[in-house]
């Protein structure tokens, strides 16, 4: 079947915008009976475009597909309108700590978080999951079963990172930045 470009286009914004996950593209291209490089090639142009007409929405990729998320630009004017607090600028120390653990070491249990921080963090961990920043990821295969953690789409999202190789690059800059002044 041949399918326009503009068609497919139209069907990635369709489903970026009522997709609770990341758009899987070759889930997306075998729907549509198209090549996968097709549809990849449709999602890049609507994020050069968004990007270009300073849209509402991005489009960001994550390591498990792409998300349709609103300009950062505008997010003191959303936050205003909604009357939204900021949960994740008011995460307390030790949630900041737990959420860096998951997220550089994770998946990860709940005993090798507090082995790393010294401390429970169960409580920690519990406060995480209901901001939507780590979830269960699964359970390991030894006595107990215990829960491994891993941070979620909506960390990446809110860093405004695809994945976990793009915030170790962003952090040995920080880093570069700050021995260098």
């Amino acid at each position: 079947m041949v399918m326009e470009a503009a068609k497919i286009k139209s069907v990635v914004e369709s489903i970026l915008f009522l997709a609770a996950e990341p758009l899987d593209v070759q889930k997306l291209a075998k729907i549509l009976g198209v090549e996968y490089q097709e549809v990849k090639d449709c999602v890049e142009q609507l994020k050069q475009e968004y990007l270009q007409q300073n849209r509402g929405f991005l489009i960001t990729e994550q390591e498990n597909g792409y998300v349709l998320v609103t300009n950062p630009e505008n997010s003191g004017y959303i936050r205003e309108y909604f009357d939204l607090e900021q949960k994740y600028v008011s995460l307390s120390q030790a949630a900041y700590e737990v959420l860096s653990i998951v997220a550089l070491k994770g998946p990860i249990t709940r005993q090798e978080i507090e082995k790393i921080r010294g401390v429970s963090s169960e409580n920690v961990i519990k406060s995480l999951i209901e901001k939507g920043l780590i979830r269960e990821a699964g359970r390991l295969d030894t006595i107990g079963k215990p829960a491994v953690y891993e941070v979620t789409s909506l960390f990446y999202t809110s860093l405004g990172i695809k994945d976990i190789d793009e915030l170790k690059e962003k952090i040995l800059k920080i880093q570069q930045e700050d021995t260098s002044n």
